[in-house]
């Protein structure tokens, strides 16, 4: 049996995306083995097993910080490819795949080196450090949208969005879902999600608007699992405070939503044609989330808030301004299925069955 060996890691922006090329391809291509690579003990150690894939750890921290914490890093790059080397030459891939995310670097590096085919994915609109690294490298890069070909050589390079687009596109929506939360499919709803782990500012803001979002709106707060801000607000009949939502089938059944503008969000935004609100992290680096939300306030598919502007004030009345708007809900639909790429994932497919048997 045939072999692909995946590096991904660190956050769900990287192993999602990931995850839905490994299942797209296994799905065309039964016969092979897809082999996943990552860290020892981040998410994806746990979270790869789970979708049944094998998965293999490896020792590596980032280069980032103090002098020792980045010669810390070097050394344990040095040790970390030697590693790969030796797995590569076991398992013999056809290919390797990187999604970004400092554990790519070794594997990546190791399978250049060893002649075997490589390609990288890149989610964001301002490429990392490891991929602007394994650019250099690489056979083949897809990106998610055409600012990135400013950075990687254009040859080589396709912009073909987030595979994890072709996961939202494709997902039927579940009617059940807001009944089953006690609200109604025939009003008109809105969702704030700010991912697993939550934004204590942005809920504190969250929360002092809910009493003054337009009264015949519903609204559903997912708050994360791992939020320490605890909202004053309680649920009732039209609004809802809850812990976790389906990312994807909530997206589907809101008319406004209000997030994040990390790499995944976004794609699954564009896929089902989701007007939003952006409210992006200021915590990640390269400030990659606010060009990220400008990829899509550009084209009218979105409007951004930044945190530093945030209020309760500002936030409620952004809100209300564009849930009455039905003909700028409607455009930032239309604006937002247009820069869709939900065959992504088939895209990626494709391509890689292109230098497999060249």
């Amino acid at each position: 049996m045939k072999n692909i060996v995946i590096a991904t890691g660190g956050t769900g922006g990287h192993i999602y995306p990931a995850l839905a090329f490994a299942d797209r391809f296994k799905k065309r291509h039964p016969d092979y083995n897809i082999l996943f690579v990552g860290s020892l003990d981040r998410m994806e150690a746990t979270l790869i097993p789970q979708h049944g894939y094998a998965y293999y750890g490896v020792d590596m921290v980032p280069s980032s910080g103090s002098v020792a914490s980045k010669m810390k890093a070097a050394l344990t790059l040095t040790k970390a490819k030697r590693w790969c080397r030796c797995f590569l030459r076991e398992v013999q891939p056809e290919c390797c795949i990187g999604f970004g995310n400092y554990i790519s670097v070794p594997l990546i590096l190791a399978a250049a080196s060893l002649k075997i085919p490589t390609m990288i994915h890149e989610q964001n609109s301002f490429a990392g450090k490891a991929n602007r690294l394994l650019g250099k490298v690489v056979k083949a890069i897809a990106t998610s949208y055409p600012s990135t070909l400013s950075v990687f050589d254009k040859k080589k390079t396709r912009v073909l969005g987030n595979p994890q687009a072709s996961l939202a596109k494709e997902i039927a929506y579940d009617e059940t879902l807001l009944p089953s939360l006690g609200l109604r499919n025939d009003r008109k709803t809105i969702v704030c999600m700010m991912g697993s782990l939550g934004s204590s500012s942005v809920s504190k803001a969250i929360d002092e608007a809910l009493s003054d979002i337009d009264q015949e709106v519903q609204v559903v707060v997912a708050v994360g699992k791992a939020n320490p801000y605890e909202f004053k607000t309680t649920s009732d009949e039209r609004i809802k405070i809850v812990p976790y939502v389906d990312g994807i089938q909530m997206l589907k059944a809101c008319d406004l939503a209000i997030t994040r503008a990390g790499a995944t969000t976004l794609c699954e935004l564009t896929a089902i044609g989701c007007p939003a609100i952006l409210i992006p992290s200021p915590y990640v680096p390269n400030n990659h989330q606010v060009k990220n939300a400008l990829e899509l306030v550009n084209e009218n598919a979105a409007v951004m808030l930044e945190e530093k502007d945030l209020s309760h004030q500002s936030l409620s009345a952004l809100v209300n301004s564009l849930i009455k708007d039905e003909e700028r809900l409607k455009t930032m639909q239309t604006q937002a299925l247009r820069l869709g790429k939900g065959d992504a994932a088939d895209d990626m497919v494709d391509w890689v069955e292109e230098f497999l048997t060249a």
